[in-house]
């Protein structure tokens, strides 16, 4: 009997022994865990305040676009104010974006208005209106307290000019309630803070998100200010336990920055590894031998998977996953987390790190699905090569850096004009893109790729080595035929390219027709193959 109770206790005191690694391999664990959290928060902080930067570049976009249309229009320049006071307040009704619609006079004075209080104000002392009687070009403000409502608007102003002189001056707001909820809904995560900052960490608008109550720290502003865009860490700065992301608004010395609390990451994980660990030491002390030798079993079985997905995904296939569904915790939070790493791999591979756009390796893939689709169902498509005008020059005068921000802005504005699921946008390399379009009708084509050439014009990227003083596109598009190989699909487009090129940049063009372009386009082609 006491033999018995000696083994018993051996038996006991070598399982205690034995969970000694455990818990210490639980705790690193919780601790990786834990850090991987925090990580893929850093890393939705920092892909939501890129999606905030490009809608606010879109946004800025729109009205740019609409102040020009405005412009275009000879009645401003005779009707009545009364007359202009609808005209304005039609084209307000259907810009969900913008705020106030304001025309002003030469001397800076409200001619007509959206707001009847705007008529009469003077604004001929701010900046914007100065600027705007200086330049063709529509210019902005950063955040200003407007002197209609007294809220933050970002204004915009546009001279319009008979010959050489400034007739009226178009301003436009843009409605910071909707860019503050336009940049609310970019975040998957729960928010503690938001906030616009100016340029010595000011908070302009915004601050504590409803039900809290912390004080933002005037450390953690100001570091925010002086980081311009990217993320102050918790526990830096004066951010406590949360993460701040901040962002510089293009085109402005404005920020927005946002907080996230990491307090509820570091408490579930807490509370997991108890849970494990708590779990474990019960199973132990009441079933050793049979919860042994089942968790011997099931550490096996789900080794095994991981070893079959391993395998998989070394032969090429990334689409498998951890299926199985384990019993325990520990082996279930191994295949969410090998599940995460893949589908991370997965998207990494797939996606080009400076736009965001697909890259080579994933436009390669759709284009063979798209031939092979064509050559079996006759399901057209076509290719189109787009590429940016003297970049090289461009990249040597400002530097790699503003290059890659062209690279990020120009990929933002091709990305717009492939949104069918059967249509890519791609970084085929350098400054050439690619387009997969489902449309094949060359008019149509025509059309949707002139307004995809005049987009990038619009956005106005200051380039003086271009004759025409801005960033452009030269664009190629080519339909795909049912014997064609990926090369040949791509290289009929690039074709096109290599003649709107030819023609002196800024265009597009299709296969040509004429004589002339069919021996520039066949002589290319010739080289190609």
């Amino acid at each position: 009997m006491f033999g018995l109770l000696k083994i018993r206790i051996v038996i006991l005191a070598a399982v205690f022994v034995g969970l000694v690694p455990f818990v210490a391999s639980e705790i690193m664990r919780t601790r990786a865990d834990m850090a991987q959290r925090l990580e893929d928060i850093n890393k939705s902080m920092l892909t939501s305040l890129a999606r905030s930067q490009r809608g606010f570049i879109e946004a800025r976009l729109e009205v740019e676009r609409l102040s020009e249309t405005i412009a275009l229009s000879d009645t401003l320049r005779t009707v009545s104010p009364e007359h202009c006071n609808e005209s304005l307040a039609h084209v307000l009704h259907i810009q969900e974006k913008v705020e106030r619609i304001t025309l002003l006079t030469a001397n800076g004075v409200g001619y007509c208005s959206t707001d009847p209080k705007a008529i009469g104000l003077y604004f001929g002392d701010r900046d914007y209106f100065t600027a705007a009687l200086s330049s063709d070009k529509v210019v902005w403000s950063d955040f200003i307290l407007s002197r209609v409502t007294g809220r933050r608007v970002l204004q915009s102003a546009m001279a319009i000019r008979t010959g050489g002189r400034v007739d009226f001056v178009l301003t436009i707001a843009l409605d910071s309630a909707y860019l503050r909820q336009a940049s609310l809904d970019q975040f998957s995560l729960p928010l503690t803070y938001g906030m616009l900052l100016d340029a010595d960490g000011n908070v302009l608008d915004g601050g504590a998100m409803p039900g809290v109550t912390d004080h933002l720290s005037r450390e953690t502003t100001k570091r925010m200010a002086a980081l311009g865009t990217g993320l102050v860490l918790p526990g830096t700065y004066g951010a406590g336990d949360e993460v701040f992301g901040v962002a510089t608004l293009p085109g402005t010395s404005n920020r927005i920055g946002f907080g996230v609390s990491t307090e509820e990451v570091r408490s579930v994980a807490t509370h997991e590894m108890v849970e494990r660990l708590a779990l474990v030491g019960l199973v132990a002390l009441g079933l050793v031998a049979v919860v042994l030798g089942l968790l011997e079993w099931l550490v096996l079985r789900g080794l095994r998977q991981v070893v079959h997905v391993a395998e998989r995904v070394a032969a090429g296939d990334w689409t498998s996953r951890i299926t199985q569904k384990p019993l325990l915790p520990d082996l279930a939070l191994v295949g969410r987390s090998v599940n995460m790493m893949l589908d991370s791999l997965e998207a990494s591979v797939n996606t080009d790190a400076l736009t965001g756009l697909a890259n080579r390796r994933a436009l390669d893939r759709f284009l063979l699905a798209s031939l092979n689709r064509l050559k079996r169902h006759g399901v057209g498509f076509t290719v189109v090569m787009i590429d940016i005008d003297a970049f090289k020059p461009f990249n040597d005068h400002y530097g790699h850096g503003t290059g890659d921000d062209v690279l990020q802005m120009v990929g933002a504005a091709i990305q717009r004009f492939a949104r069918r699921t059967d249509e890519i946008a791609a970084r085929y390399g350098g400054e050439e893109f690619t387009l997969i379009l489902a449309e094949t009708d060359p008019e149509k084509l025509a059309l949707h790729l002139e307004a995809l050439r005049q987009a990038v014009e619009a956005i106005a990227i200051p380039h003086l080595h271009s004759p025409h003083a801005v960033c452009t596109v030269s664009v190629g598009y080519a339909a795909a035929e049912p014997d064609d190989s990926p090369l040949t699909a791509i290289s009929r487009a690039d074709g096109c390219l290599y003649l709107a090129k030819n023609k002196g940049r800024n265009r597009v063009e299709g296969v040509p027709r004429d004589e002339q372009d069919f021996e520039l386009f066949s002589s290319f082609m010739t080289q190609v193959a």
